[in-house]
């Protein structure tokens, strides 16, 4: 049985936040993550790690009018008009159990995001 759970992240430049997210093996995870309405034609990104070693999962790519992209198991939509953007992972297994920031790409000044800390179980 897979199970979907979704997350609500409000993301303030200068305001770190931290969210615990469960999500279930072999199912997946849908996180979504608002912005302020300032930031829309900034890109957006989903990354793995500590904020120095931060690496990117999936990023949109703005100069090239990218709203979705996606990669593998990741997919990133980024709804301008609502300003949010969604990050799915798909097929769970406990490695991917760990700290990730779900964040807006903010050029000269410190990019806003919220830290999200994903436990990854196995069970119906």
């Amino acid at each position: 049985m897979k199970i979907i759970w979704t997350f609500t992240l409000l993301m303030i430049p200068g305001v770190l936040s931290s969210i615990r997210v469960t999500g279930y093996s072999g199912g997946g995870v849908s996180i979504t993550c608002r912005y302020d309405r300032g930031y829309t034609d900034k890109d957006k990104y989903f990354c793995r790690g500590q904020p120095v070693t931060c690496s990117d999962l999936i990023k949109t790519d703005k100069k090239n009018g990218e709203k979705w992209v996606g990669s593998e198991r990741f997919s990133l939509y980024d709804d301008t008009s609502a300003a949010v953007f969604t990050v799915t992972i798909r097929d769970l297994t406990e490695q991917d159990s760990g700290t990730y920031r779900c964040a807006v790409d903010i050029s000269g000044n410190i990019d806003s995001y919220t830290e999200v800390k994903l436990k990854v179980v196995t069970g119906e």
